[in-house]
């Protein structure tokens, strides 16, 4: 029953990194480039859009994947989303002593927080919206920080509380996640929101945690 929960989860959390409304923006995106005859921004967002898909897909089946197959992913997604807002900035930061490649995580578990970085928290930012995603570890823990200079939690329910399954893909992540924890892999999530001296929301910090195999 556990199996078959997890893998329903799975599936429920894949979904939702392709829902309707990114594809429905995605394909909008495609349109107007076309409409603007402007050919290269055409061809170059369908090859992404096209290769991202086909990444999904192709670890849709896979519990565990590498970081850096999931790195690779989420660098389309981001660079997708990066042609619809043009101030749209972000870095990806590896620590030296983390081999991607031989480091096995679940697969997409961090793209929903990245998306949720994203449509909620720089979307309502007038401008300079900065990502920043760094990867570290301690001991036998990888930690994953994604953190984003948006408008904070609190401004993002209120602007979105009226709009359904808003967070559908954090939340299929973290059934998700609790599934996982159930066959002790004790993976955390925490959030922190950031404010300045002014206490006026600057941001968000999300900390993932994943305990490295042996």
């Amino acid at each position: 029953m556990l199996e078959k929960n997890l893998r329903q989860s799975m599936l429920s959390s894949i979904k939702a990194q392709m829902n309707p409304h990114f594809l429905f923006n995605a394909l909008n995106t495609i349109q107007s480039y076309i409409l603007t005859e402007d050919k290269d921004n055409a061809a170059n967002y369908l090859s992404k859009f096209s290769k991202l898909t086909r990444k999904i897909l192709e670890m849709s089946d896979k519990e565990r994947v590498s970081l850096q197959e999931e790195i690779d992913a989420l660098i389309l997604y981001i660079e997708l989303e990066k042609m619809r807002f043009d101030d749209l900035n972000f870095t990806i930061q590896i620590a030296k002593d983390l081999n991607p490649e031989k480091v096995g995580i679940p697969s997409m578990i961090i793209q929903p927080y990245v998306e949720n970085a994203i449509k909620h928290g720089l979307l309502h930012k007038p401008s300079d919206k900065n990502l920043s995603i760094h990867i570290h570890r301690k001991e036998q823990i990888l930690i994953i920080e994604i953190e984003d200079n948006g408008i904070g939690r609190v401004r993002s329910e209120q602007i979105n509380k009226n709009k359904p399954h808003h967070s559908f893909a954090a939340q299929a992540n973290m059934k998700r996640i609790e599934l996982l924890n159930l066959e002790k892999n004790n993976i955390g999530v925490a959030y922190t929101d950031k404010y300045d001296s002014g206490n006026q929301a600057t941001g968000t910090l999300v900390t993932i945690q994943i305990p490295l195999e042996a």
